[in-house]
């Protein structure tokens, strides 16, 4: 089966420079329907089709993330993604029809942070590569000195101060991590497995509902009526959403 490109392109980034992806496969209809969904998406895309050229690639120029096919015509990606590791330290997502259990505790254990199984769909490879991005942005926030704001929200992050519409919030820790990474991403469908890797350094279980119960500690203190919520919107089966649009409300 051939994986189906995403039906709408969403904006392109938002005042930042694009993200810088490579994509390593040689698997010319993947190639294809990777440069346009994400070209679409407002990435800076580029492919290589083996592991040589991959390698001269990552020698040449820096980049956020890299999709990397299992299977490649001169080398096991498994190899590669050491070179990556090695040379990048970027966010990697392994592509690869060999999906049993072993295989994906090896990639990931061999440092990838996300293992996709082939046929894939478009829409799901692009909430990965989202979740990855954001967690690696807050990841290199200078989180002791800087200041985030947006719409009403004033965030100081060295005493996790928060300022909104004229009221003065003292958050926890994790409350100021998880609103500092909606502020930054607001628009952006973020899931719980990326939030839970940025907010509370561990990997998201079912069981898991530390961010719902962040979310809704937030929810007091930001929102007018915490049950209908206007900034944090549940986005049901995905994750959370933070309004990238200021509400209106009537004088």
């Amino acid at each position: 089966m051939i994986p189906q490109a995403a039906s709408t392109p969403r904006r392109a980034l938002r005042g930042r420079h694009p993200n810088r992806i490579l994509v390593v496969d040689d698997d010319p209809v993947v190639q294809v329907l990777l440069r346009e969904t994400l070209l679409a998406e407002g990435y800076d895309v580029s492919g290589a089709k083996s592991s040589e050229e991959a390698e001269q690639r990552l020698r040449q120029s820096p980049w956020d993330l890299v999709i990397l096919d299992r299977r490649l015509p001169d080398a096991d990606g498994l190899l590669l993604l050491q070179t990556v590791k090695e040379k990048s330290g970027c966010p990697v997502i392994i592509l690869s029809v060999m999906d049993d259990q072993h295989d994906r505790t090896l990639g990931l254990g061999l440092g990838a942070q996300d293992y996709v199984a082939k046929p894939f769909s478009a829409s799901e490879i692009l909430l990965r590569i989202r979740n990855l991005l954001v967690a690696r942005d807050v990841s290199l926030l200078p989180g002791r000195t800087q200041e985030i704001e947006h719409g009403p929200f004033r965030l100081v992050q060295t005493t996790r101060r928060l300022t909104a519409d004229g009221t003065t919030h003292q958050l926890t820790a994790a409350e100021a991590r998880l609103l500092a990474v909606f502020l930054t991403h607001p628009g952006e469908v973020l899931d719980r497995t990326s939030l839970t890797r940025s907010i509370c350094q561990r990997e998201w279980s079912h069981n898991d509902r530390s961010i719902d119960v962040l979310v809704a500690r937030l929810r007091k203190r930001i929102e007018t009526d915490p049950k209908s919520p206007e900034w944090i919107v549940t986005v049901h089966g995905a994750g959370y959403l933070f309004s990238a649009e200021i509400p209106c409300r009537p004088c």
